[in-house]
């Protein structure tokens, strides 16, 4: 009759401590360079939403000029 090997269940496996901390750095890089990104978009997103309500305001101050030149 043949048997077969007791073949290991992966259960005594441990970690390599190198491995893990380049797994960490690698996320930390990830985790910072989303960061930045985010903080990029929120600087643009702002810059966007001022120039639009700035052009909003000088569009209805020049209707409200004109509708005053219209009534005196």
């Amino acid at each position: 009759m043949m048997r077969m090997t007791k073949q290991d269940d992966g259960s005594g496996w441990k970690s390599s401590t190198r491995g893990d901390q380049a797994w960490k750095e690698a996320m930390e890089r990830v985790a910072s360079r989303n960061a930045e990104t985010r903080k990029q978009g929120r600087t643009e997103r702002e810059t966007y939403e001022k120039e639009r309500e700035e052009m909003r305001r000088a569009g209805l101050a020049k209707r409200n000029a004109a509708q005053r030149r219209r009534t005196a």
